[in-house]
């Protein structure tokens, strides 16, 4: 099931001022499939106004058909070359960073790929994740997988992470602010909190503009820049703040369905090369806080 045809009740919208500052001034950005983005006049986030319910598109995310329909319809198992690619480089950057080593948290995990190419940085790694079927096969990566959010993670548990990473949540998160400050529950003093979301600062909006493959609603709610991200961060009590841009690897079949090149993209299937990874550069916006 499409999420067009998923989502065919007007009863489940609400309307929202910016879910970052609050402030109830913001401009048309893009109308994009009867979902319109605005950008904040105060803080610059580009958001979904107005948006579906959380409810809705919490239970849309928990459905098989949700990961089926991943990257533009090519599945996201056919992912799983370029998403290592992907994670393997990421891994190295966060390490020279001195934010590796001890336990690792991972909100958003998927098939658990990150949570595979983070074992050898990582002395204990567990992940949480809406859909089952993801959690399923995340297990086989980590110590353990939850489905759910932040609140499958069993209450009796004592652990504190060293390191919470969350890439490609972000801009799924309707109150940012709340996620920042429960994720810190989880962190064990002077723990890093990692963030990685698309970033709509960067060349690739400049020059596609409304074609940018970011703007997927109803699913991506909240977008953000350098400005937008740091202050998300900063007000919600994190300090020594640091940030950069890196790649991402999309398959050859999925990048090319994302640019509107369906047949093509169906030709690199047949070939059996659509899963080729393809390096993007300037993609993704990366912030680093610590409690």
């Amino acid at each position: 099931m499409s999420s067009k045809e998923y989502f065919s009740d007007t009863d489940s919208f609400e309307n929202t001022p910016c879910p970052l500052c609050g402030s109830e001034s913001s401009s048309l950005l893009y109308e994009i499939n009867s979902y319109k983005y605005n950008k904040c006049n105060n803080c610059e986030l580009v958001y979904l106004n107005p948006r579906l319910k959380e409810e809705s598109l919490l239970e849309y995310y928990a459905q098989d058909s949700f990961y089926a329909e991943y990257s533009s319809g090519t599945g996201y198992e056919i992912q799983e070359r370029a998403l290592r690619s992907t994670f393997s480089r990421y891994m190295k950057e966060l390490h020279k960073r001195n934010v590796t080593g001890g336990k690792l948290l991972e909100i958003g995990c998927g098939f658990g790929f990150l949570l595979d190419e983070a074992k050898n940085y990582f002395d204990y790694r567990i992940g949480t994740d809406f859909s089952s079927e993801a959690v399923s096969h995340a297990k086989k990566y980590a110590d353990n997988v939850y489905c759910g959010g932040l609140e499958a993670i069993p209450s009796d548990t004592s652990t504190k992470f060293d390191c919470v990473i969350t890439f490609s949540v972000l801009e799924h998160v309707y109150n940012p602010n709340t996620f920042i400050q429960e994720i810190q529950n989880y962190m064990a003093p002077n723990g890093s909190l990692v963030v990685s979301t698309p970033f709509i600062g960067g060349m690739w909006y400049k020059i596609l503009g409304k074609k940018w493959p970011f703007f997927i609603p109803p699913e991506h709610v909240c977008l953000y820049n350098h400005n937008s991200i740091s202050q998300l961060l900063k007000q919600n009590g994190f300090k020594n703040i640091e940030m950069f841009i890196s790649s991402h690897a999309w398959p050859v079949a999925g990048f090319l369905s994302k640019m509107g090149m369906r047949k093509l993209s169906s030709m690199t299937l047949k070939l059996k090369i659509g899963d080729v990874p393809l390096f993007v550069p300037f993609t993704i916006i990366n912030i680093i806080g610590s409690k």
